[in-house]
């Protein structure tokens, strides 16, 4: 891909390289910063003022603003370090206001009656929808992994003997290990046996959740359209278009009933968490709160613990 052109080109090669050297892939960023060099080529001086963010902002629909207002205030905050011109532009400059999806977390008993359906999927004739996609979303479920991480596996990254998946290149850029409990590496033993015998015969470098081809990876369309099948299975109501539940939630549901599990075990979170971080390929704990969501189940778990350490320093008031 060619070069920036505009007088901005030295500025934004150094954060683009910035921003990668920090572990993000910044693929989609470096499109809109390509779109800021074509905007700022007639533009003479190197400054990013109010005037030039305005300017580029102000020729972006509506709906994608948030997101390009974001990298300009990213990239405007590493120009004023030498630019002390520099306009920051404020978090909802020119009424850009990004909506962040509502987290839908999966209830315990949600979650077991999600992974019955996964296992009730209707195969179609040119999709093995149980089999693989069943799988492929059982595996989000118990693991934490991302999309694109578990659709990125291949057959040399599932180690069974051993029980680990390494997955390569993650979000941050890190390639990591993910251990799996014993249960779930026995399904993925026979899981493979089965693909093997009714899809297609396994080579190392075939992804492990195929098409029907057994070799390239399954799409996230298609994963998605079975999400959306085993949620009815399931009786889990599906609210709509940022309602969620959506297949990053599965994410989410995995990192708080590991929480929960912790509590009732009456572990030490301060101990837990940085082990929850380093498994979900987070790059600290801070990455981590997101996840950490208070569910029904979640408060009602730690009342009960403070009532046992603390209720009899509890006294209710009657009048």
């Amino acid at each position: 891909m060619s070069a920036f052109t505009s007088v901005f080109e030295w500025h934004l090669q150094r954060f683009l390289a910035h921003k990668r050297s920090l572990g993000f892939a910044y693929r989609r960023e470096e499109g809109y910063l390509r779109e800021f060099d074509r905007f700022a080529r007639p533009i003479h001086e190197a400054v990013l003022s109010e005037e030039v963010v305005r300017g580029y902002l102000s020729g972006v629909s509506a709906s994608s603003r948030p997101h390009h207002l974001t990298m300009i205030r990213q990239l405007a905050r590493f120009l004023l370090l030498e630019e002390p011109r520099t306009f920051i532009p404020p978090e909802r400059f020119l009424g850009a206001r990004r909506r962040r999806p509502v987290i839908r977390v999966l209830s315990p008993a949600e979650a077991g009656r999600f992974l019955d359906a996964c296992d009730r999927l209707p195969d179609s004739s040119r999709i093995p929808r149980r089999l693989v996609h069943g799988t492929a979303l059982r595996v989000l479920l118990l693991t934490g992994l991302r999309r694109g991480e578990a659709l990125g596996l291949r057959e040399r990254d599932v180690d069974l003997a051993a029980s680990l998946l390494t997955v390569h290149r993650g979000k941050f850029g890190k390639t990591r290990f993910v251990p799996i409990a014993a249960d779930l590496s026995d399904r993925l033993r026979s899981y493979r046996d089965n693909v093997a015998a009714h899809v297609a015969p396994r080579r190392p470098g075939d992804a492990f959740f195929p098409r029907a081809d057994g070799r390239q990876a399954a799409s996230l369309a298609s994963l998605y359209k079975s999400f959306r099948m085993a949620l009815a299975i399931a009786g889990i109501e599906h609210r709509g278009r940022g309602e969620g539940p959506r297949l990053h939630d599965l994410r989410h549901t995995f990192a708080v009933l590991r929480l929960l599990s912790w509590y009732e075990a009456d572990a030490d979170l301060g101990a837990k968490l940085p082990l929850l971080a380093t498994y979900l390929g987070h790059a600290g704990l801070a990455n981590c709160q997101v996840y950490l969501h208070m569910t029904g189940d979640l408060v009602a778990e730690v009342t009960r613990l403070q009532l046992a350490h603390f209720g009899g320093l509890i006294t209710e008031v009657t009048q």
